[in-house]
């Protein structure tokens, strides 16, 4: 596929979102159902039972936002032909941008505007930092091909300690969070007293910790085997997640298995991916 017809398909595809965006936006009623429609997959979902989608129906319609917005960077990258910094820089802005006015568009009919925009802004900026780092990844990834001897030792003793932790912590006989949770319960009520969202609960601070758990697995294999082995840290972050949430299934207990686990830890994976390719890509042309 030449570049010009990647460029026109991903116009395409840009316009036919924006034509959606509208309608959800402008149609009565749309969004409401659409919402419903959500909400009741996601109930299908968690009949499966195992901890599937065991969060709340707020955080998962957040998610939701944040994966879609996540898209702006990418479908801007794929309908320019720009690679230079700081047209990664603007996409990113302009992603911004267009996250917040969708933010307002979804306020305005609500009952709580403003409880509405922090909520759907807070999701849709988290999700174009999330585009705009896969986006620089991706223009880094030649860069980014091969780690140096010196990255490789670096690397090999940071995951060493990193293993060690995961070890200890997937392994412990009891939640490691537990004698923090009143703590965190206090903190998350504090917030939004504050004015955080209200899906900002304890499953969600939960999932994100588990997300950022995993962050350095898919770091440190980047580091070690270089972007060409980016699916080794995503693919084993995935298999590592899924021996953990077993061992605890069959071993632990007083432990939680949960397919919720499994996916915060592989995102966590990938997201590390993306920043080694920016690192490595960024160290190897300095």
């Amino acid at each position: 596929m030449t570049t010009a017809t990647r460029t026109a398909i991903v116009r395409i595809v840009l316009s036919v979102a924006v034509v959606l965006v509208v309608a959800v936006l402008l149609v009565p009623g749309l969004a409401d159902r659409l919402r419903s429609g959500v909400v009741a997959g996601v109930g299908a979902l968690r009949a499966l039972g195992h901890g599937t989608l065991a969060l709340g129906d707020g955080f998962v319609l957040a998610m939701g936002v944040t994966v879609g917005t996540a898209l702006l960077p990418v479908l801007l990258a794929g309908a320019s032909r720009a690679s230079r910094p700081d047209a990664i820089r603007r996409r990113a802005v302009a992603s911004g941008v267009i996250a917040l006015l969708l933010a307002v568009a979804a306020a305005l009919p609500a009952a709580y505007p403003g409880d509405r925009f922090r909520s759907v802004a807070l999701a849709g900026l988290v999700g174009v930092g999330i585009g705009a780092l896969a986006d620089a990844a991706w223009h880094a990834r030649a860069r980014a091909a091969h780690a140096s001897g010196q990255t490789r030792r670096v690397a090999w003793t940071l995951a060493a300690a990193y293993g060690l932790v995961v070890v200890l912590v997937a392994t412990a006989g009891s939640p490691v969070d537990g004698g923090a949770y009143p703590t965190l319960v206090r903190a998350i009520a504090a917030g939004q007293r504050l004015g955080a969202p209200g899906w900002l609960g304890y499953d969600a601070v939960e999932f994100t910790a588990n997300v950022l758990f995993f962050v350095p697995f898919g770091f440190f294999v980047l580091l070690l085997f270089g972007a060409r082995a980016w699916w080794v840290g995503m693919l084993g972050g995935f298999v590592a997640s899924c021996a953990i949430e077993t061992v605890q299934a069959l071993f632990l207990p007083a432990r939680f298995a949960s397919v919720d686990d499994v996916l915060a830890n592989t995102s966590g994976a990938v997201l590390g991916v993306l920043v080694g390719i920016v690192v490595l890509g960024r160290a190897r042309r300095s």
